[in-house]
């Protein structure tokens, strides 16, 4: 964990500074000139520390496009079980199961990015700060999940209408024959309910929490590990505040502000970054053999599993921002960190797009043999990544300032920065 002043003033951004980046990604760091002059807990080689995380959100994002594509057929076994004992291709079923896992850091992460980022203003003049930056992700967070869903449900209507793609539309999160007015409402707009579109459950909860941010930043500012025991006890016991889809964006984006404001950041060089990414692969193949070493369907096991899986997800996220640290300091790091502005409109895209892709692709696989079934997995992904990317190209040129709207604000042309 590396300590940085209090108020160490804002970093000049670098241009191709790799030697700083390395020194980043192996723990060492210096002093921002002018401290005093910039918001609390501002990171030293502040730009460095942008592309680390734009490196991050795309590979993240990336990593959900994996989680997204659930079940391997023919079977469609849910992979959150584990490896299925029951299959005959459980090789398959092991692989999806382990890539799962791994990326359920991947929410926590990008929340505590969120609160890192949220953050970052000076504490003179606090509300007008706070007010300014909750209208920003109206802008940016809840106008686009309402556009994305109505775009998906008018889709969905459209699709049922015809009587075909029965195998698509069950798997949205509405069922068309049997909704009320209130379940078109949260496909929607995601009040009370997950949206159409149930990647966006994150973006909701997202968008909660910095309605909240007043009441975060009170706690932050007088009681600031009282608010993380709470936080944090509601997230070990799988207590969503009532509010919440999930407690993990809450907590993980409190934990962000407050390694912000508390003026730390973590800072894992190569050697504990080997020894994270260690142990958290070990545990996710302990979590997804499971199945093989206990029954999963005895009273209360459930719970213990789940409350094993989600005592994962903090090694997961030093482990994985570890690695983002690792990229950012290579020579290639730019290629992926200027991708940052399409992981927003490929998070938006990806389902149900990978669903359609996955039961495309199906009907072009030749045999049903483990390695079969994983190039169909990893093509699967690999064509909605490409299918989207092709997609915020397509409406960047038409339309610029429709692909920003859609993209949460980013600008795809433009250099990628936090």
């Amino acid at each position: 964990m590396t300590r940085m002043p209090k108020h160490p003033g804002e970093a000049a951004p670098s241009r191709g500074n790799g030697a700083a980046l390395r020194r980043l990604a192996s723990g060492e760091w210096h002093q921002a000139r002018g401290a005093g002059h910039g918001p609390p807990g501002h990171a030293p080689n502040a730009a460095d520390l942008s592309r680390t995380i734009e490196i991050a959100r795309v590979l993240l994002v990336i990593g959900l496009v994996f989680l997204h594509y659930g079940a391997i057929p023919p079977g469609w076994v849910s992979p959150f079980r584990g490896v299925d004992p029951a299959s005959p291709h459980r090789v398959a079923s092991f692989v999806n199961s382990a890539v799962l896992f791994f990326f359920f850091s991947a929410v926590p992460l990008l929340s505590t990015i969120s609160g890192w980022l949220f953050f970052r203003f000076g504490e003179d003049r606090p509300w007008p700060a706070l007010r300014r930056r909750m209208r920003a992700r109206v802008r940016s967070l809840y106008a686009p999940l309402v556009v994305w869903n109505t775009i998906f449900l008018l889709a969905l209507l459209a699709v049922h209408a015809t009587g075909e793609g029965a195998s698509l539309t069950r798997q949205m999160n509405i069922d068309l024959g049997h909704a009320d007015a209130m379940a078109y409402v949260n496909a929607v707009l995601a009040l009370t309910d997950h949206p159409v579109a149930f990647q966006f459950w994150f973006v909701r909860d997202l968008f909660l929490t910095v309605l909240l941010s007043p009441l975060l930043w009170l706690s932050l500012r007088q009681a600031p590990w009282l608010g993380a025991l709470v936080l944090g006890g509601a997230w070990v016991m799988d207590w969503n505040l009532v509010v919440f889809f999930r407690a993990d964006v809450p907590f993980f984006f409190y934990l962000g502000a407050l390694a912000r404001l508390r003026g730390y950041l973590p800072m894992p060089g190569r050697g504990a970054t080997s020894a994270l990414v260690t142990l958290y692969v070990a545990l996710v193949l302990l979590r997804v053999s499971a199945p093989l070493l206990v029954d999963v369907d005895a009273p209360g096991t459930a719970w213990w599993l789940d409350f094993a899986t989600r005592a994962m997800r903090p090694v997961g996220v030093l482990a994985c921002w570890g690695v983002c640290l690792r990229i950012a300091a290579a020579s290639w790091s730019g290629t992926v960190a200027r991708h940052g502005n399409f992981a927003f409109f490929l998070h938006a895209t990806h389902y149900p797009l990978i669903a359609a892709v996955k039961l495309v692709l199906w009907h072009l696989l030749p045999s049903e043999t483990d390695a079969w079934l994983l190039a169909h997995y990893a093509a699967s992904v690999a064509v909605t990544v490409l299918l989207s990317f092709g997609a915020a190209k397509s409406i960047a040129a038409a339309s610029p300032g429709l692909y920003t709207f859609l993209a949460g604000g980013r600008d795809i042309r433009a250099p990628s920065r936090a």
